[in-house]
């Protein structure tokens, strides 16, 4: 690949990305409808011709690292996770 060619490249890509941004912008706007519509009617799942559709509320644990430490010290290494991976930046 040539400089030249790597410049179209990245070119390209930022107009995927500008064009992924108002697919998601989109995509969120008609979630807010389907959400407003099950909200309006008081309801957490609804059946149509194509589709089942659920809306819950669901909830997450997490753990708090700041009051971890308190209470085990600063030596938090045996508990945490390290995952790697490449991340490719164009500005």
């Amino acid at each position: 690949m040539t400089k030249s060619e790597l410049e179209k490249k990245v070119n390209e890509l930022r107009s995927l990305k500008a064009m992924k941004e108002e697919l998601e912008n989109e995509v969120k706007a008609a979630e807010v409808e389907i959400i407003s519509y099950m909200n309006e009617k008081g309801i957490d799942s609804e059946i149509t011709d194509t589709a089942k559709i659920t809306y819950k509320q669901q909830s997450r644990t997490t753990l708090d690292k700041e009051k971890l430490t308190e209470i085990l010290g600063d030596d938090l290494k045996p508990f945490e996770k390290t995952t790697s991976f490449g991340v490719l930046r164009i500005k």
